[in-house]
């Protein structure tokens, strides 16, 4: 079986490679020309070079391929919906439409909570459809990447499967673990509320691990699952961790959440306001994950049918995390 992987490049879909390899599997990555595999570099795996915005190099990529693992993705906040919307939705449909000529067989696609939208119902067994009361670009489309997703297999004769994993942490994490270490690292972790709000977070070996299961399974076409870590977390208890890991005393900003979504609420309006040329440091999508109470995601039907059970818990997953971040300070890629 030839395995294909979107977003090589990228935290997941590089750990996703790594996997792949370890197990011999035989490995196509799909990557930019401008894309850094550093990473890789000492993985036998044969790269093929393709933008998600360009349909006759999907198309080439896909020769021969048996099974696409789909983790390429837009994870910014602040920039026009068409922006987001090329890469998440219009993206995940030409990746089907190149598979279809390909004759691919299976497609494992990366979704996320943020498909349930803000209010939405934990429903891990429905397939999401177009959800006009979820007002986030990046929830928006997340959900309707699964509605074109899973039309696209059902015509198209591909065996589909969405997973949904929470906020994914782990080495080679530059989106959101790097910032929370170095935040505790610089004296300038700062918290919304008193930093207790709950959020799903997962390790990422752990949603590796249901990939490869979601990949091998037969029964699982069509469906949806949810993925969250063992433990109920939330910032505060995460920047203690890496306090411990670093050898640092807690030095918490706390921000009340009025006040910090009313200042992420002026910098996606200074953003907008100035063409979208800059990313603004605070969204409403990141103060709203952390400062306000999200209910544990069912996945029930992921431990059923994909035997889930995250294995890493917060304080392991944050001492892992700590190697990578302390290796790279002492390999001088960032200030000490």
């Amino acid at each position: 079986m030839i395995n294909l992987v979107t977003g090589a490049s990228g935290f997941l879909g590089g750990h996703v490679v790594e996997e792949l390899c370890r197990r011999g599997e035989e490995v196509v990555v799909l990557a930019r020309k401008t894309s850094n595999l550093s990473a890789l570099k000492n993985l036998e795996i044969d790269t093929r070079y393709a933008d998600v915005r360009d349909p006759a190099a999907l198309k080439e990529a896909m020769k021969g391929v048996d099974i696409v693992f789909n983790c390429v993705g837009s994870v910014r906040f602040v920039i026009p919906y068409r922006e987001i919307h090329d890469v998440n939705v219009a993206g995940t449909e030409r990746i089907l439409n190149a598979a279809a000529e390909a004759d691919v067989k299976k497609i494992v696609h990366t979704s996320s909570i943020a498909a349930l939208g803000p209010d939405g119902l934990l429903n891990p067994g429905s397939l999401k459809a177009d959800r006009p009361d979820i007002k986030g670009g990046y929830s928006r489309s997340k959900t309707e990447a699964e509605a074109v997703f899973f039309k696209g297999c059902a015509e198209k004769g591909i065996e589909g499967v969405a997973l949904r994993p929470g906020v994914i942490y782990g080495p080679r994490d530059f989106t959101s673990a790097y910032y929370w270490f170095n935040f505790v690292d610089t004296d300038n972790a700062q918290l919304v509320g008193d930093g207790s709000s709950r959020f799903p977070l997962i390790y990422v070996g752990d949603v590796v691990d249901a990939f490869m299961t979601a990949s091998a399974r037969k029964n699982v076409n069509g469906r949806t699952y949810n993925l969250d870590g063992p433990d109920s977390v939330s910032l505060k208890m995460t920047y203690d961790l890496i306090c411990k890991e670093l050898g640092k005393d807690p030095d918490y900003k706390f921000t009340p959440f009025w006040l910090a979504y009313s200042v992420a609420w002026m910098s996606e309006l200074k953003s907008k306001l100035g063409g979208y040329k800059k990313e603004p440091r605070l969204s409403k999508f990141v103060i709203s994950l952390f400062g306000k109470d999200s209910e544990r995601p069912d996945c029930s039907n992921a431990i059923r049918d994909l035997d889930f059970r995250p294995k890493i818990g917060l304080e392991e997953g944050i001492r892992r995390t700590a190697v990578w971040y302390k290796d790279l300070k002492r390999s001088g890629q960032i200030a000490k």
